[in-house]
C-alpha cells in the first residue's frame, strides 16, 4: 500500500477512535446530567398545602411557625385578618392565643420560683392584702390552692367560675380560672401587673415585640378578628385586664421564639424547664373522671410521648380564634399555628402531618372533628340551609342527610346547633330545631332549657316558664331551670308593671365601665361589651336591666352613697357575677 494511503488510514482509524470515545464519554456526561427526582423541601410542602387545608376548612386567616434544631426554621401567613375588610395576614398580624396564654403565664411564675419568690407550695391567698383572694373566698378550701396545683390542673376549680368543684389536689380537671388566680398572684408579689411583669421578664429579653396580655394600638392596626363556623366575621374584643389563662395576644414568631428559649433554656434553668415539660400527673379523658392512657400535664403544658421524647403541647379556643402547638425537646422540633377562624382546630390534625408523623394523642383527647369528616360537614350544610333558606328548607334538610347519617342527629349536636342558630338571630329555626331533638330525645333537658332560653329572649316568657318546669319535672334539681323560671317571671312583672325611668335617670347610667358601655339615645339605653353586639336595654326594676333578645346575661348598676354610679354588675342565669367599674 502506498505511503500516502497507509497515513490515511492511520488517520481515519484514529479519528473512528476518537469518534468512539466521544461517544461513550458523552452518555457518560448525559447519564451524570439526568436528574433524579427531588424531594420537596418542607417550606415548599407547607406553602402550596395550607392555602388549600383553610379554604377546604373554611378559615379565613392563618399564621404558622416551624421549628427546627431549636431555631425559627419557616414562618408562613395565609389568608384574610377578616373577612369583612379582606387585609391579607402578615407575619406581624397578631391573634388572640386563647389557652395558649396558660403558658406563657406558667413560665412567668417559675420565674419567680427561681428567684425564691414564689413557693411552689404555698398556699397562693397568702400573697394577697390580708391574706385573701376575695373571688373564691367564699369557699375555706380555696386556701390549699397553690401554684403546682395551678400548673398542673388540679386544683378542683372549674374551667370558669369562682366555686370549687372537687377537692383541690384530688385530680385533674383543667381550669382556666386557675391561671387567672395565678396571674393576679404574680400581680401580688412583683408589684407589677401580669402585663407589666411579663413584658419586663419575659418579652423584652427574647424580643417578642408583637405580644402583649392586653389589647394595645398594634393589635388594634394589625390584629385578626375571629369568625364563627360559617365564616362571619366578629368584631375583635377589647381586652383591657391581663388574664393569665386567656388573653394573651401575639404572632406565630413571637410564640415560636418563646418555644425556641425553652428548647434551649433560656430565663429558666435548665432543670426547671426539665420539670415543666415533664409529666406530673396523668390527665382525665375530657369531661370524664377516667385516666388518660396517653396525656399527662407538667407545669402549664400537656404532655404526650412521642417516637423519642416526650412532646409538650397545648391548644387555644377562644371560639372563633383557635390555635395549636406542639414541641419536641429530644430533637428541637415543633410548630405553633393560630386562626382567625372557630374551624381552626379542624386542620390541626393535617396541619401538624405536614410537619412531623409523631403520634397525636392530642386530637383523641381533644376530639375536636376535623374539616373533612362526613359528619361535619353534614352538619354544616344543614344548618346553612336554615341560615341561608329559612325553616322549613332548613328541616328538610335534616330529614334529607339522616338518610345518610342516620345516627348523627344526636341529643348533643341538635341542642348545640339550636344555641347557634338562636346565637345567630335566628330564633324560629332554634325553636324548630330544639322540637326536632324532643321528638327524638322526650327526655333532654337541655333542650327544654335551650328552648325557655330561646324563648326568653323573644320575650315569649310565659312559653319560656312553661319550658323550664318540663325541664324541672325531668330534673328536679336543676339550678338553671329554677333560675330560669324566676328570671322570666321577672321580666312578666316588668311587662305588665312597666318601669319608667326619666332622661334625668337614664343619662346617668351613661358612660364607660371598662370593656363595658352603656349608650343614651332617643329615649333608650344600650349595652354593649368590647367586641360584642350591641343590645338595647329594657329596665326590669329602678337599677336592673334584661338585655332584648340575650336572655342569658342581665346588668345591675350600683351607686355610691351621693347616688353617682359606680360599676356596673354583670349578672349570669348561671348564678355568676362580676363587675366593671366606671372609668373616671
Amino acid at each position: 500500500m502506498p505511503r500516502r494511503s497507509r497515513r490515511l488510514l492511520m488517520i481515519c482509524r484514529k479519528n473512528f477512535a476518537l469518534f468512539l470515545v466521544l461517544i461513550v464519554l458523552g452518555a457518560s456526561f448525559a447519564q451524570s446530567c439526568k436528574k433524579e427526582p427531588q424531594e420537596e423541601t418542607l417550606d415548599v410542602v407547607l406553602e402550596r398545602e395550607i392555602p388549600e387545608l383553610i379554604e377546604a376548612g373554611n378559615v379565613p386567616g392563618l399564621s404558622i411557625a416551624v421549628i427546627r434544631e431549636g431555631q425559627i426554621f419557616w414562618t408562613g401567613a395565609f389568608g384574610v385578618q377578616s373577612r369583612d375588610t379582606n387585609i391579607p395576614v402578615d407575619e406581624n398580624t397578631m391573634f388572640e392565643a386563647a389557652s395558649l396564654t396558660k403558658t406563657v403565664t406558667a413560665y412567668a411564675a417559675l420565674r419567680l420560683v427561681e428567684r425564691g419568690e414564689l413557693d411552689l407550695d404555698r398556699p397562693l391567698f397568702e400573697y394577697f392584702p390580708d391574706k385573701e383572694y376575695k373571688k373564691l373566698a367564699g369557699d375555706e378550701r380555696y386556701k390549699q390552692l397553690t401554684a403546682r396545683l395551678v400548673l398542673t390542673h388540679t386544683t378542683g376549680l372549674p374551667n370558669w367560675g369562682s366555686k370549687l368543684i372537687r377537692e383541690p389536689g384530688k385530680q385533674y380537671g383543667y381550669s382556666g380560672e386557675g391561671f387567672l388566680y395565678l396571674g393576679r398572684s404574680i400581680e401580688q408579689i412583683s408589684g407589677m401587673s401580669l402585663q407589666e411583669f411579663a413584658q419586663k421578664e419575659i418579652f423584652e429579653p427574647l424580643q417578642m415585640t408583637h405580644t402583649s396580655y392586653v389589647w394595645n394600638d398594634v393589635y388594634e392596626e394589625n390584629g385578626a378578628s375571629g369568625h364563627d363556623r360559617h365564616g362571619v366575621a366578629h368584631q375583635k374584643r377589647k381586652n383591657t385586664v391581663p388574664n393569665g389563662g386567656a388573653s394573651l395576644l401575639t404572632t406565630a414568631r413571637d410564640y415560636a421564639t418563646f418555644l425556641c428559649a425553652i428548647l434551649n433554656n433560656q430565663g429558666l434553668k435548665e432543670e426547671t424547664i426539665d420539670q415543666m415539660i415533664s409529666p406530673q400527673v396523668k390527665a382525665t379523658k375530657w369531661g370524664k373522671d377516667e385516666l388518660d392512657e396517653h396525656i399527662s400535664w407538667g407545669w402549664g403544658w400537656g404532655i404526650q410521648p412521642g417516637h423519642a421524647g416526650y412532646g409538650f403541647w397545648h391548644w387555644g379556643d377562644n371560639g372563633d380564634l383557635r390555635a395549636y402547638t406542639v414541641t419536641y425537646k429530644d430533637r428541637g422540633e415543633g410548630l405553633v399555628y393560630f386562626s382567625n377562624s372557630n374551624n381552626g382546630l379542624s386542620i390541626a390534625k393535617s396541619i401538624v402531618a405536614l410537619v412531623m408523623d409523631d403520634p397525636q394523642w392530642t386530637f383523641e383527647w381533644l376530639d375536636y372533628k376535623q374539616h373533612d369528616d362526613p359528619e361535619m360537614v353534614a352538619g354544616l350544610s344543614v344548618e346553612k340551609a336554615f341560615l341561608d333558606e329559612g325553616k322549613e328548607a332548613g328541616l328538610q334538610k335534616i330529614q334529607e342527610v339522616r338518610g345518610n347519617f342516620p345516627d348523627l342527629f344526636n341529643e348533643e349536636l341538635l341542642n348545640e346547633m339550636a344555641r347557634y342558630l338562636d346565637g345567630r338571630g335566628k330564633g324560629e329555626e332554634a325553636v324548630a330545631v330544639y322540637k326536632v331533638c324532643l321528638e327524638s330525645f322526650p327526655e333532654s333537658v337541655d333542650a327544654y332549657l335551650g328552648l325557655g332560653m330561646t324563648y326568653m329572649g323573644a320575650g315569649k316568657n310565659q312559653a319560656s316558664i312553661e319550658s323550664f318546669e318540663s325541664a324541672l319535672e325531668l330534673k328536679s334539681d336543676n339550678q338553671l331551670a329554677k333560675d330560669g323560671i324566676q328570671w322570666a317571671r321577672d321580666a312578666l312583672k316588668a311587662e305588665k308593671n312597666p318601669v319608667r325611668l326619666s332622661i334625668k335617670e337614664m343619662e346617668r347610667f351613661a358612660g364607660d365601665y371598662g370593656p363595658r358601655h352603656i349608650a343614651y339615645r332617643e329615649g333608650r339605653l344600650y349595652y354593649q361589651r368590647e367586641g360584642r353586639d350591641e343590645y338595647r336595654l329594657k329596665p326590669l326594676t329602678k337599677d336592673t336591666f334584661a338585655l332584648e333578645g340575650y336572655a342569658p346575661f342581665r346588668i345591675r348598676f350600683e351607686s355610691d352613697e351621693s347616688g353617682k354610679v359606680t360599676k356596673i354588675i354583670g349578672l349570669y342565669i348561671s348564678g355568676q357575677t362580676d363587675e366593671s367599674l366606671r372609668d373616671n
